[in-house]
């Protein structure tokens, strides 16, 4: 390979201010082997600097060799990219170690673009920097215009290529420019901010750091290595995890890109759905900034710790390890929100440092912050405290159901040319149905069973229950009573601190059969559910952590969700909860009359703390 004398070359990088600056990065980079004067054997690889684009370097490497686009010769192409744009109707043409006839510089975004093989095939492997100092002052003279100050000059070279080249295009600039230049990429946006929305204390903090992180970015006072960030969003269908992705975007001035893992699957075969996955991602890899969210992502399949031998075994592994390149490849300003019901199903190397590292539940809102939704989609026009006895008949509402509440309330003003009401809200309250007497004690007695036993058992050391008086029956499940838990750590759990768990989950039941000769269905029925966190934690006893009868290994927890386990291990998980029930029956068939006496107090206050060795007390 042959590079031209310097007069032709500037010659024809002189046509273009951004293929000029491109050229002189790519004639730096080959310093690193030496003066060209004789030329090279063989090919080079220049990747071009972080969030910077492919082209001006690739048209830059033509006029460097004397080569035209159309030069082909038995389909050799002295200059091609790594990784192509696609062409709708045309293959795909990546860089492999099977097409690299007749290349003399190839071209690539990032490194991991380029196969090993062909890493090892090159003559070199050089990694360009940015425009310098004198270059940008360069084609500013060779452009007719006058030169940079030093200060301005040192202030550019670390800009984005936008607004380098912006800045080296403009007749006069000068220093007091930076900080409109700076303004290029944040963009002015009509959706809420994120910290002017109720709800989401979860993750916040987290929003907050990161909002202060990406402002010093901006100013080049912190490197994006050290300012990046990527947190993964999970929860009950209407928590606001959509609505976050947007409010963060708005909150940091940057384009939202939106996508669903389904949505890159639809577009049909594997190499489709690669395909689309690569283009959204470049779609943001620009260093100007911007929230990728990523919906679904538990779709994205999860690679097996050991073959199963199964057909589509492969299929996960390719989509899997191609995400996470795409993921490790990010330009600068690029922030990953990924969303999910099921957190668990994620692979976990997608959730490593670097990658997706921050994990958030956003749970179903509280009375107040109910309110505060409320207030927030109503304009602020009724009072907050009238709005809180409205957001206590709304119990187990995801934001999404209050803003619908309120659109249809909103509707029947408009409808009666007047501006809304308190009554219309109350219009849209569902109806509830009361509890028994007697359901309302059942509720308790179930409620100060899992407190006594596990404050009994050292589970706990304190207990607050919880009942409602009445129920919403449109909801698909509603909860009568809850106990939440001061917890006594248990960082390095034993057989027996996990047996404890599966009885104190169990003690509800127990409770009921104690007092009433019979259980309700409120224990089982859903996943968390008292039932069903007592088997899966049995079944993990057994299966994966080897404290069976007999220490055995079948699969990572995350497996044995979605496998049965051999029958004699299922017949001993049976028998752990078996034997813990019956533990649990004994202690509450002892316990009753302080079990009825608890209850007793939870059903006149309605929420009773209680405390190990102490009295219980209304909360």
């Amino acid at each position: 390979m042959q590079f031209v004398n310097a007069k032709a070359r500037n010659e024809k990088l002189s046509k273009d201010t951004g293929v000029f600056l491109a050229g002189c990065g790519l004639v730096r980079a080959t310093r690193a082997i030496g003066r060209l004067r004789y030329g090279v054997n063989g090919f080079l690889i220049f990747v071009v600097p972080q969030g910077y684009r492919t082209e001006e370097y690739e048209a830059a490497a033509f006029a460097i060799i004397g080569a035209a686009r159309d030069d082909w010769v038995d389909k050799e192409v002295r200059v091609r990219l790594a990784n192509p744009a696609r062409k709708k109707g045309a293959p795909h043409m990546l860089v492999s170690i099977f097409n690299l006839k007749g290349l003399d510089i190839l071209i690539a975004r990032d490194i991991a673009e380029v196969p090993k093989d062909v890493r090892f095939a090159a003559t070199a492997v050089l990694f360009v920097e940015p425009p310098t100092a004198q270059h940008i002052n360069a084609v500013r003279r060779l452009s007719g215009k006058a030169p940079f100050s030093d200060s301005v000059a040192t202030m550019l070279i670390k800009r984005p290529q936008n607004v380098l080249l912006a800045a080296v295009l403009k007749p006069t600039f000068t220093e007091d420019k930076i900080q409109e230049i700076d303004g290029f990429d944040t963009l002015e946006t009509d959706g809420p901010n994120l910290f002017d929305l109720p709800g989401y204390d979860e993750v916040k903090p987290w929003a907050r750091d990161l909002m202060e992180n990406v402002s010093r970015w901006r100013q080049r006072t912190l490197e994006w290595k050290l300012a990046r960030a990527g947190v993964l969003v999970s929860g009950l269908p209407g928590t606001g995890k959509t609505l976050f992705a947007s409010a963060l975007a708005t909150a940091l001035g940057m384009r939202l890109v939106s996508t669903t893992v389904g949505a890159w699957q639809s577009t049909g075969t594997l190499d489709d759905m690669l395909a689309a996955m690569r283009t959204t991602f470049q779609n943001v890899n620009d260093a100007k900034g911007a929230v990728l969210f990523i919906d679904e992502v538990d779709a994205i399949g999860t690679r097996l710790a050991r073959p199963s031998g199964h057909h589509g075994d492969q299929y996960w592994q390719v989509v899997v390890t191609d995400f996470l390149t795409l993921l490790s490849g990010l330009g600068e300003g690029v922030i990953v929100v990924a969303a999910t019901n099921y957190p668990d199903w994620i692979d976990s190397a997608i959730l490593r440092a670097g990658r997706i590292e921050d994990h958030f539940t956003l749970s179903l809102p509280n009375k107040l912050t109910r309110a505060e939704i409320l207030n927030h989609h109503t304009g602020g026009v009724l009072p907050l405290e009238s709005l809180v006895d409205i957001a206590e008949d709304l119990d187990g509402k995801a934001g999404a159901d209050l803003e619908r509440l309120v659109r249809d309330a909103l509707r029947t003003a408009r409808s009666e040319d007047r501006e809304l009401e308190l009554r219309d809200l109350e219009a849209q309250l569902p109806e509830k149905l009361r509890y028994t007497p007697e359901q309302c004690l059942r509720l308790a007695v179930h409620e100060s069973g899992h407190a006594l036993a596990a404050l009994a058992l050292g589970h706990a050391t304190g207990a607050i229950i919880e009942i409602k008086d009445s129920f919403d029956p449109s909801l698909d499940g509603f909860l009568g009573g809850t106990t939440t838990y001061d917890l006594v750590p248990d960082y390095f759990p034993t057989a027996t601190t996990l047996r404890n768990r599966i009885a104190v989950s169990l003690s509800g039941m127990a409770a009921e059969v104690a007092v009433f000769g019979d259980p309700s269905i409120g224990s089982g029925g859903t996943i968390g559910s008292d039932v069903e966190r007592a088997t899966a934690v049995a079944r993990r006893m057994v299966g994966s952590y080897g404290l069976g009868k007999t220490p055995v290994f079948m699969g990572t927890v995350k497996e044995l969700a979605d496998k049965p386990l051999p029958e004699r291990l299922e017949v001993e998980v049976s028998q752990i909860i078996g034997e813990e029930y019956e533990r649990m029956l004994s202690m509450m068939t002892e316990e009753r009359e302080r079990v009825l006496a608890l209850a007793a107090d939870v059903v006149t206050h309605r929420m009773v703390k209680i405390e190990r060795g102490g009295l219980a007390k209304a909360a």
